[in-house]
């Protein structure tokens, strides 16, 4: 026969064409590999986790990856806007991820507040002064301020024992201190033995008969 098949990423569904211009492209998010296909119903949907935006594609890969970050459960997308970003506090450093599940908590002591992340990098160290124990924190303000008398002066803290008590003759009345230098000495003629003081009033006075001069006596 004279008759020339379509070309593989085209059909047609008609009896008696007479142009390749009567061939139709598969629509944006399928192909077809083989030449000569009859019916729309021949193109087949991209994977999921995939897309493609462009009609008639003539190869599985043509198919586009949804990027690290995203992912898609539905097959056929033909579109990069139908790979969904996995939500604030996950990440996924896969490509062509084809669900949630592959999007990973923000480990503890770390936040993500954005969408679409897509590296451990992406979620960000809770401040000095602050740690959070939970996985898959979403704000910042999930992260806790160190408890009063305590502070921590690195970043990404995961549990409040890392808060670190002010010394003896110091002590911190707020939350979330971030530096040793927050805690704040005894006043003259005051005095503490113990650590993690949280008050002024921890703060002994010298007995009748004795004095002290320094600030932060101990």
């Amino acid at each position: 026969t004279d008759c020339i098949d379509c070309v593989a990423g085209r059909y047609v569904d008609v009896a008696g064409s007479a142009a390749l211009s009567e061939c139709k492209d598969c629509a944006a998010g399928k192909y077809v590999a083989v030449v000569g296909s009859s019916a729309a119903s021949d193109c087949i949907d991209c994977a999921a986790g995939r897309y493609v935006d462009v009609g008639g594609s003539d190869s599985d890969t043509d198919c586009i990856d949804c990027v690290a970050g995203k992912y898609v459960e539905d097959t056929g997308s033909a579109l990069e806007s139908d790979c969904i970003g996995c939500a604030a506090g996950k990440y996924s450093t896969m490509i062509g991820s084809v669900s949630a599940v592959s999007c990973i908590d923000c480990e503890a002591g770390r936040y993500g507040n954005v969408t679409g992340s897509a590296t451990l990098e992406d979620c960000i160290e809770c401040a000095v002064g602050r740690y959070v124990v939970a996985t898959g924190s979403d704000e910042a303000e999930d992260c806790i301020g160190c408890a009063v008398g305590r502070y921590i002066d690195v970043l990404g803290s995961d549990e409040a024992e890392d808060c670190i008590d002010c010394v003896a003759g110091r002590y911190l009345d707020v939350e979330g201190g971030s530096a040793a230098s927050d805690c704040i000495g005894c006043a003259a003629g005051r005095y503490s033995e113990t650590s993690g003081n949280d008050a002024a009033d921890d703060c002994i006075g010298c007995v009748a008969g004795k004095y002290v001069e320094a600030e932060g006596s101990n």
